[in-house]
């Protein structure tokens, strides 16, 4: 889902995944759980329903720039 995510929707991504998880380090989140596969299973079920959701306005956004062109 990461990899769907353009740089707006990634930068805001990995701001949410520190503030809901009390994590500071966004490149940390970004080499080990986005890149290396290894989101705490803890963690997992949250980082979806978060990247769905960030998908989901990324989406809408997009739609209203093609209607707006």
């Amino acid at each position: 889902m990461f990899s769907n995510m353009n740089d707006t929707t990634r930068e805001a991504a990995l701001t949410c995944l520190c503030s809901e998880f009390k994590l500071d380090d966004k490149r940390f989140i970004k080499k080990n759980w986005m890149i290396g596969g290894r989101i705490p299973e803890e963690y997992q079920e949250r980082t979806v329903i978060i990247f769905e959701n960030l998908l989901r306005e990324q989406s809408i956004k997009v739609r209203e720039i093609q209607v707006n062109l």
